[in-house]
């Protein structure tokens, strides 16, 4: 015969059946709170960059790319076409004021230098033997123009004579007229070569000046020649870094033709390119900020090139910090060229979401999520983006590419 159960043992049975179903509840709570947690859209905040909206000026500024050079840069070309004799430097080297660096073949040069010499000693011998003939004829002139005048005077003696003569009845008047036609043709003679003495005169001067210029473009000319023997050994113009020399001793070199590059690699400048869609906002005297890496670089522009070459513009970027340990010669850079300012206006750090004035999705942090937001975003610059609509101050923004979330709406920070 069975017993009966005693209150005791039925309640210590329900409580620990009460425990059970709570612990399987607490279990099932946390399991369940566990799945919802694992599958809900989920970032960790240490992958992403924020940013946050606040109120300030905005440098509107156009994007190019850049490349480092040194500020002063010297070419060396070759003065006449030639050959390299001797090499005494290489690429690399810091040279002096006055160092030589390469020799050239200037035999030929040489020989037709010896050649206008003595071309020019001729011409001087024959300026001074024109000058002197010229000295003689016209002396020679001067003197028969003085005779004519004598005789001209005689003459007009000779006139008075017979008119004299003709009022006492000593003459007759055909006497007087063969007096007066003859002084009177002996006047128009003296004219005449009164007339070719100044003529003469004149282009004398013009023949000696033309053979004075003659001369002296010959004289320039060998001038140029000695100058250019002078310039067969090549010497560094001034104290600075040898980038790049030929150095292929008996090649031959053509006029013009480079021989070497110098540079000073203790300061820098950037050349800029930009499509020419940008060329009214790139004008002298822009700020720029130039990035390296992680850091920047203000500068202002200085020469913009008028020309247009395959639909971009060039220009010069002179750095207030020229010798930055960053620069390198040939070192690509980012280049922002600021041409506006916006003042006391909402604005967002940049970053890579920002492509361009226009509508965006941006996302929001509330609280431990972030909720996709449509904002509308201004003019940008190197730092700050203009925000037009859709943010206030203070809100915290996520500034990162999430173009991989998309499809989703809102997002758990972890």
């Amino acid at each position: 015969m069975d017993q009966a159960i005693s209150p005791e043992i039925k309640r210590r049975r329900k409580r620990k059946m009460i425990v059970k179903v709570s612990m399987i509840v607490v279990i099932g709570v946390g399991v369940f709170s566990f799945l919802v947690n694992m599958f809900q859209p989920k970032i960790r905040g240490a992958e992403v960059n924020f940013g946050v909206v606040d109120e300030g000026a905005v440098e509107v500024s156009v994007y190019a790319t850049g490349k480092v050079v040194p500020f002063a840069e010297e070419v060396i070309t070759s003065p006449v076409s030639s050959k390299v004799l001797e090499v005494y430097k290489k690429s690399g080297d810091r040279v002096r004021k006055d160092e030589p660096l390469l020799q050239l073949d200037l035999e030929t040069i040489r020989t037709e230098y010896e050649t206008k010499k003595e071309s020019l000693e001729m011409q001087l011998n024959k300026l001074d033997l024109q000058r002197k003939t010229i000295a003689s004829d016209l002396a020679e002139m001067k003197m028969q123009v003085d005779i004519d005048e004598m005789m001209l005077k005689r003459t007009l003696v000779s006139l008075n004579n017979e008119r004299y003569l003709d009022s006492i009845g000593a003459s007759t008047r055909e006497k007087v007229r063969e007096a007066e036609l003859n002084y009177t043709v002996k006047q128009m003679q003296l004219e005449q070569l009164k007339r070719k003495y100044e003529n003469k005169k004149s282009t004398s001067r013009s023949e000696i000046r033309s053979l004075e210029l003659d001369y002296k473009i010959a004289k320039r000319n060998m001038d140029l020649l000695f100058k250019t023997l002078g310039e067969a050994q090549v010497m560094a113009p001034r104290s600075a870094t040898l980038t790049w020399i030929n150095d292929q001793v008996g090649a031959s070199v053509s006029q013009g033709s480079n021989l070497a590059i110098l540079s000073d690699l203790s300061s820098f400048k950037v050349e800029g390119e930009i499509a020419d869609s940008y060329a009214d906002k790139i004008t002298a005297g822009n700020r720029v900020n130039v990035v390296i890496g992680g850091e920047k670089l203000s500068g202002t522009v200085g020469n913009v090139t008028p020309s247009v070459n395959n639909g971009v513009i060039k220009f010069v970027v002179f750095l207030d910090d020229q010798g930055n340990t960053r620069l390198r010669s040939g070192l690509k850079v980012d280049v922002h060229v600021t041409h506006a300012m916006k003042d006391e206006t909402l604005r967002l750090p940049t970053g890579a979401y920002y492509m361009g004035r226009g509508d965006y999705d941006l996302w929001v942090v509330n609280g431990g999520r972030v909720e996709k937001r449509k904002v509308m975003l201004g003019e940008s610059g190197f730092e700050y983006v203009e925000v037009l609509q859709g943010l206030t101050g203070g809100e915290k923004v996520i500034i990162s590419d999430m173009g991989r979330y998309r499809d989703k709406e809102v997002l758990y920070v972890r």
